[in-house]
C-alpha cells in the first residue's frame, strides 16, 4: 500500500491533493474513455486501428447507384482516401481509426446534380466499467450523406 504524507496539511487538503493527482494520471494516459451505453457483445478487446464508416445514402427508382467520396479531414483538403458507387444502403468504407472524415455523396437527375456533404470524427475509445474487461468501442461510424426532403424536388 502506497502511503502518502503530505506536512502540514490538512487532511481535506491532502484529499484534494490525490484527487488532482489521480486526474493528472488519468489525462496523461491519452486514452479516451467511453462513458455511455455499452453493448459488451460490440466491444473489441484489442485495440482497433480501422473501423468502418457506415454510409447511409438515398437509393431508389430514381438513384439506383450513387457515387461517393470519402475524404481525410474537410473536403477542401483534398485529402481523397476512397472513391467507389453506392449499390446499397448502408454502404461501407474501412478506414483509419481517429481522424476526420468527409464524405460526398454525388445525386444526378436530367442535368441537375446535388452534393450532400457530411463529415465525421471516426473514434475508438476505452471501455473501463462496463464489461467483463477493458475493451474499445468505435463511436461516430454513421455517416448520413441521404437527400433530405426539402431536396428531392432538386
Amino acid at each position: 500500500m502506497i502511503r502518502f504524507h503530505f506536512p502540514r496539511c490538512s487532511g481535506t487538503l491532502q484529499v484534494l491533493m490525490l484527487l488532482l493527482l489521480a486526474l493528472i494520471a488519468a489525462v496523461a494516459c491519452n486514452e479516451k474513455i467511453y462513458t455511455g451505453d455499452v453493448n459488451c457483445d460490440e466491444c473489441y478487446t484489442e485495440k482497433p486501428e480501422k473501423a468502418d464508416l457506415v454510409l447511409e445514402v438515398t437509393l431508389n427508382n430514381i438513384f439506383t447507384v450513387v457515387p461517393i467520396e470519402v475524404f481525410e479531414g474537410e473536403v477542401e483538403d483534398n485529402q481523397l482516401v476512397y472513391s467507389d458507387t453506392a449499390y446499397a444502403s448502408p454502404f461501407f468504407v474501412y478506414v483509419p481509426a481517429n481522424k476526420k472524415y468527409t464524405v460526398k455523396a454525388t445525386y444526378r437527375k436530367d442535368e441537375k446534380t446535388l452534393h450532400v456533404i457530411n463529415t465525421t470524427k471516426l473514434k475508438v475509445l476505452l471501455v473501463t466499467d462496463a464489461c467483463d474487461e477493458n475493451c474499445y468501442v468505435i463511436e461516430n461510424e454513421n455517416v448520413d450523406v441521404q437527400i433530405k426532403d426539402e431536396f428531392k424536388d432538386f
